[in-house]
């Protein structure tokens, strides 16, 4: 399996994470548009890749089992680290992530408290009917912005009604109003955890983590890339948006850059 980014790449399922698709559903999207191989990697939830498996022998898609892992270097810097080609039955794995799925659900209760401190409706019930698997940070901005009663606050917070994305990083990153911290991995844990368990440990979405932008401009911090780097990591996200099409395209240039500078493998992801 050639692990590059010309045709390898990774959807997350919103049955058990935080995309909009049923394993099934996007093992069957992957064929209708060509790829031949895809990773399905949850965050901390690896319960989607049976039924993923069995869809990819029915539509001729190679399932690569993967997860993807929230790690914190600090309290206000969060990195997602994917696993790729892990044992995801290997019972240390299934134990962490029985940990983390546990610890997410005391954040996400935190977490709407402080949301019903700032004004929004939302209670923890909401959040949890609509996680069917791990509770992520897509499942609170929804639980908020699907709500008719926030309607008029969500106008008056950002003009308009903001997607989920808008709210997350307005809201329920580290240094913002809502956010709480949580239990969790440092960078090093999560590598280590990879490879213990037969896993390639891939660097997601950099040109989230690593890029500010300010005054129309982006800004680049590699020293928290190369931070990532000299743990082991073996590879990085390149291809992966930020949010317009010219900043995206300034962003895989960079980091493309970047992944051959430090010999790492390229791949790419739709999170």
């Amino acid at each position: 399996m050639d692990l590059s980014a010309e045709n390898f790449y990774t959807l997350g399922g919103f049955f058990h994470s935080d995309g909009a698709l049923s394993p099934t559903q996007l093992v069957k999207k992957a064929a209708e548009i060509g790829l031949s191989a895809i990773a399905i990697s949850d965050h901390e939830n690896v319960a989607g890749l049976d039924e993923a498996m069995e869809a990819g022998k029915k539509f001729g898609v190679e399932i690569i089992p993967a997860v993807e892992i929230s790690s914190y270097p600090d309290p206000l810097t969060e990195h997602h680290i994917l696993g790729y080609f892990i044992n995801y039955r290997d019972e240390k794995l299934l134990k962490a992530l029985r940990e983390v799925k546990e610890s997410r659900e005391e954040r996400a209760a935190k977490v709407v408290k402080n949301l019903n401190d700032l004004g929004y409706e939302v209670t923890f019930g909401d959040v949890k009917a609509l996680a069917k698997g791990t509770i992520v940070q897509p499942h609170l901005a929804w639980s908020v912005i699907s709500n008719h009663k926030n309607k008029d606050k969500l106008k008056e917070d950002f003009g308009e009604i903001p997607d989920t994305g808008a709210f997350i990083r307005k809201y329920l990153v580290p240094g913002t109003p809502a956010y709480e911290a949580r239990k969790a991995f440092t960078p090093k844990e999560a590598i280590r955890l990879i490879h213990e368990v037969g896993g390639s440990a891939i660097f997601a979405h950099p040109c989230w983590t690593t890029v500010k932008k300010e005054n129309g401009n982006l800004i680049f911090d590699d020293r928290k890339f190369e931070e990532i780097a000299r743990l082991g990591i073996d590879g990085v996200e390149v291809l992966a948006h930020r949010g317009e099409e010219e900043d995206t395209k300034k962003c895989v240039e960079h980091f493309t850059l970047l992944a051959k500078k430090y010999k790492l493998l390229i791949t790419g992801g739709s999170d």
